[in-house]
């Protein structure tokens, strides 16, 4: 048998209260003289025996009246008979994602899962440890906590733009205690969030109960996404801004109002109808005011889960991409038309590396060398001279060349070698949509792509040191296109000149958007927002002292933030302190030169969550005894712990025989006289 409430059993000491009284007698006796006492003694010790008798029952009852009454406040209980059950160490998981927010019949989800926890922890002993675990994994819930202190925790949470998965959450947990422990999950169970999945290849000791919320019919409206149909704008033009409104529900919407604000002033608003679960492309247009910034909102009105009602973005004056295209013999076609045609973004110009205007490269944002066999010391000094400053070189080789003299010019530019020319017929494989050239250029998989054909090239040898970054694959492993950071800018090295005799990727669709991109990364070209993620960074042009600090701030909130080179790019980052959304200034030596949106993500817009029978079902198949579910309302949440901690509670039993032995003791003293 054990005690909740241990520290009480030292009031068993009361039980010394009745046995002093039982030893000493403090009444008063009065003498009273008799000629004869002969009767009187027989007398006396016949009441002597019986006095003597209901003296010690009376303290019989005392004594297990006191003892039985300390025992109940003492919570007495049998353990359960399975000893990796029991546990000092509990911990306690709230889900503060943006769906809790959502309603259910007895209340907002968060405020149930608050009373949950507490209910947690109160039915454990007052000598546990509790840790809680919220989506921040904030550094104050590192260490254990005793009840009172845990309640305090548990009703200071809020709704957080963060969100984990069961395996972070039980990793969580083994990073602040490895022992044996409880680990409580309430959640209201979205799959994009919790991905129970993930759990299946974990080795853990850890028990966990599972505690599921339902929330009522998802009515939710969201704003997915916003973006502009050019990577590049300037004020004297007019602007469409295009926004993907989502009816999340089941039900038909009808006279939606969305609003449009520019710099605070509202400049538009349409009324859509959106039948259940469509999602609606609208756009606004709109002519810009003189500002080098514009800072943007779309937002609509929506209740209970308002986080996606709003999207922030900023739209930035941006000058033409200046490129210059040095030719050999004659100027490519495929480069000339893709550039030529777009003059709105590009100010495109070709030349022979024969009559190069030195003076003018440091003018240009990305030089394309087109099929040049020979590159005087002049050009080579330039050209690192031009990546230092942030300039972008893409190098496309001839189709016949001295190796040894080639391979020296790409010595000195910093970056890998060729090989000898290699003729085989093979497709390209694969495409690095991770890196900011193809990030947003597809939608979905890629399985059905027809890739460009490859003939002849010359491979490319990957050097020990090398910071190279394939983005085009072919099937034999062979990198098509590399990039290179080389001081601020960036050198794109492809292994084969854009001739059919070589390959059809200038005829391909890929030739476009990789071009493209390739252009106007060399400026760049910045988002119109941000999502708030863990590792999130921003960049921005405006930023020229690069040893200055930059402060990201708002009304509440001043981050000073980290430098580093991402994919040769200098990005900042905020070290997951951006916790809401809206526009944040950028501030070098306090003058805010720059402005940056970000916006919560969006995918726990649409509730979908795991039901009871299907984590049964997922709890079944891969057999994990140490999960439990717990479906119920509180009183069953507290029953089944009881159950599962501690086997058989007694200390109702003890107050029943308390009060048992006061009223038997009551009835000594009235009755037996």
């Amino acid at each position: 048998m054990r005690f909740q409430n241990p520290q009480l059993l030292y009031f068993l000491f009361a039980i010394a209260i009745p046995i002093l009284i039982h030893l000493f007698n403090f009444r008063k006796h009065k003498t009273i003289y008799f000629s004869s006492i002969r009767f009187l003694k027989e007398i006396k010790e016949d009441n002597r025996k019986k006095s003597n008798l209901k003296n010690l029952l009376i303290l019989l009852s005392r004594i297990l009246a006191i003892s039985c009454l300390v025992l109940a406040f003492a919570k007495p209980y049998i353990p359960i008979e399975n000893k990796s059950k029991e546990t000092s160490n509990v911990f306690i998981y709230i889900d503060n994602s943006f769906s809790m927010d959502a309603e259910s019949i007895n209340g907002r989800l968060l405020s149930i899962a608050k009373e949950k926890a507490r209910s947690i922890s109160k039915t454990y002993p007052n000598e546990t440890n509790f840790w809680l675990i919220n989506n921040d994994f904030l550094a104050l819930q590192n260490n254990s906590n005793n009840t009172n202190e845990i309640a305090n925790q548990i009703d200071a949470i809020k709704t957080s733009a963060n969100s984990k998965s069961l395996k972070q959450i039980v990793n969580r947990q083994i990073s602040l205690n490895n022992e044996n422990a409880h680990l409580y999950i309430i959640s209201d169970m979205q799959i994009s969030g919790l991905k129970v999945e993930d759990l299946n290849n974990l080795d853990i000791n850890t028990s966990i109960f599972l505690i599921p919320i339902t929330a009522n019919e998802n009515n939710n409206i969201s704003i997915d996404s916003c973006w502009i149909n050019t990577p590049l704008f300037n004020n004297s033009q007019e602007i469409s801004i295009y926004t993907t409104i989502t009816n999340q529900s089941k039900n038909k919407l009808n006279d939606q109002a969305v609003f449009l604000e520019i710099n605070k002033k509202q400049k538009s608003q349409q009324y859509i109808n959106l039948k259940a679960k469509e999602s609606k492309i609208i756009s606004f247009t709109f002519t810009p005011d003189n500002s080098d910034i514009l800072q943007g909102l779309i937002k609509i009105n929506d209740y209970p889960i308002s986080f996606d009602n709003k999207c922030y973005f900023t739209l930035k004056n941006t000058n033409k991409v200046a490129v210059l295209c040095i030719n050999s013999n004659s100027n490519s076609t495929a480069i000339t038309a893709l550039f030529n045609n777009d003059t709105s973004l590009f100010n495109f110009k070709n030349t022979s590396d024969k009559n190069i205007d030195f003076n003018s490269l440091m003018n240009q944002d990305i030089i394309l060398i087109n099929e040049v066999e020979k590159f005087s010391s002049g050009l080579i000094n330039s050209l690192n001279n031009f990546t230092k400053n942030g300039g972008s070189i893409a190098i496309f080789p001839p189709k016949e060349i001295d190796i040894t003299s080639y391979n020296n010019t790409l010595n000195k530019l910093g970056i890998d070698k060729f090989s000898k020319l290699k003729t085989q017929k093979t497709l390209l494989e694969n495409i690095n949509t991770k890196h900011p050239i193809y990030k947003n250029v597809f939608e979905g998989k890629l399985d059905k792509i027809n890739f460009p054909k490859i003939k002849k090239y010359y491979p490319i040898v990957s050097q020990r040191n090398s910071n190279s970054i394939a983005l085009l694959t072919q099937e034999n492993k062979a990198v098509f296109l590399s990039v290179y950071s080389k001081g601020k800018g960036s050198i794109y090295l492809f292994n084969s000149p854009l001739n059919i005799e070589f390959n059809n990727f200038s005829k391909h669709a890929l030739f476009v958007p990789t071009l493209i991109n390739l252009a106007t990364s060399s400026i760049r070209t910045e988002s119109i927002y941000n999502t708030i993620s863990p590792e999130d960074y921003f960049t921005s042009n405006k930023i020229k002292n690069s040893n200055a600090l930059v402060h990201l701030k708002n009304e509440k909130i001043d981050i000073i933030t980290t430098q580093k080179t991402h994919f040769g790019h200098q990005v900042f980052y905020t070290h997951n302190q951006i916790s809401e959304n809206g526009i944040y200034t950028i501030e070098v030596e306090g003058k805010a030169i720059d402005a940056i949106a970000y916006n919560y993500t969006t995918t726990e817009s649409e509730s979908k969550t795991l039901k009871i029978n299907e984590l049964e079902s997922w709890r079944s198949s891969f057999n994990l005894d140490n999960i439990q579910i717990i479906n119920g309302n509180t009183k069953s949440l507290i029953a089944t712990i009881n159950d599962n901690q501690k086997a058989k509670e007694l200390w109702r039993i003890a107050l029943i025989f308390s009060l048992i032995f006061f009223a038997s003791e009551i009835l000594l003293i009235k009755l037996i006289k």
